[in-house]
């Protein structure tokens, strides 16, 4: 494995180490790895190395836990509560399962690094070994455990968050933090998973289970703040906003307008622009009930339905009936500009109630 972090330097092949026969078996986890990016990461900050696995998730669990001192009071039902902080606690387990000796090699070599993970690293003070560095940790579990110090920004009204919502399986984005506590199982007694025996002495286990407890160390402001709206005021209240509007899995909603106000101008002009076209009676869609079946009867009709004003008239009537196709598309159309419309206008007007 390689100390340069790419994301493209992990690779998934049952076969790197032992050739297989026949050369047609093929490891359908290996191209969800590789070309999906169903991987965990772990990365080494002193060192930088890191180490991958498949993503054979059997637990995930993301605790929160506010911590609150109670006070009670003499005459009082209800204790006082003052907070003190809140922590995060995530519980993984995974397996790491062999499709030939070759992987099982690799596998036990990669649960060796992620146990090397956890020492420190020494320098030699007067030749007595001092700890320089603690073995702090990035963990990556695709976009459920990575860092959240950045943010995205939500292009468009029809390009909601979800769009746009990618996670990059490079390991240096990892969520900071410190291991607690790793537990291997190398499933030696599990009749159904067995081992391969590889030589005198030698065993190479066929499935590997991994479970283990990681406390984050968060690298940006986790809390409420006084914040910026769309109009531009600053307060408290209402215009609170979360200081990392990221935090903890990096997905945003249509609230991300108190972060990020939309320009809906030119999307407005385009809708607008339809909605003329589907509301005037004697406008290019004002003919959808007399338009015939065939395609030429529709052209003829909706080619009509324009004024002649000029002697361009024609010219101009025959640009329109290709504009329009056919009533049905651009019905269709009215009712998509209405529908944005609405739901924009109700955002706005939701806003201003708000502000």
């Amino acid at each position: 494995m390689a100390d340069d972090n790419n994301e493209d330097q992990y690779d998934f092949k049952y076969d790197k180490y032992t050739a297989v026969t026949p050369s047609s078996i093929y490891a359908g986890e290996d191209a969800l790895a590789n070309i999906a990016g169903l991987v965990i990461s772990f990365h080494h900050v002193p060192s930088g190395k890191f180490v991958f696995f498949k993503a054979f998730i059997t637990a995930f669990n993301d605790t929160y836990a506010p911590d609150w001192t109670a006070e009670t009071v003499y005459g009082r039902a209800d204790p006082i509560y003052i907070f003190k902080n809140t922590t995060r606690k995530i519980s993984l387990a995974f397996k790491v399962p062999a499709v030939s000796s070759g992987e099982a090699y690799e596998n036990l070599a990669k649960v060796q690094q992620l146990v090397q993970f956890l020492y420190p690293t020494y320098t030699d003070v007067n030749n007595a070994a001092t700890i320089a560095q603690s073995p702090l940790v990035r963990l990556k579990v695709m976009n459920l455990a990575q860092d959240a110090s950045t943010t995205t920004t939500i292009v468009g009204l029809n390009e909601g968050p979800d769009t746009a919502y990618v996670s990059t399986t490079d390991s240096s984005g990892g969520l900071l933090g410190v291991i607690n506590s790793v537990s291997v199982d190398h499933n030696l007694a599990n009749s159904d998973a067995g081992v391969i025996e590889k030589g005198k002495n030698t065993i190479l286990p066929k499935l590997i289970d991994i479970s283990l407890d990681f406390s984050p160390i968060h690298e940006h402001p986790v809390g409420w703040k006084a914040g910026t709206t769309v109009d531009g005021d600053t307060g408290a209240g209402s215009n609170l906003i979360f200081a990392s509007p990221g935090f903890p899995y990096m997905a945003e909603t249509m609230d991300t307008l108190d972060y990020a106000p939309l320009d809906m101008s030119e999307t407005m002009s385009s809708l607008k622009t339809i909605e003329g076209l589907a509301s005037g009676e004697t406008g290019l869609l004002g003919a959808a009930d007399d338009l015939g079946d065939t395609d030429e009867e529709k052209s003829n009709a909706a080619a009509a339905a324009v004024p002649a004003t000029s002697e361009d008239a024609e010219g101009d009537n025959a640009a329109a009936a290709r504009l329009i196709g056919s009533a049905e598309e651009e019905a269709l159309k009215a009712i998509r500009a209405h529908a944005a419309i609405g739901e924009w206008e109700h955002l706005m007007d939701q806003k201003q109630t708000e502000d």
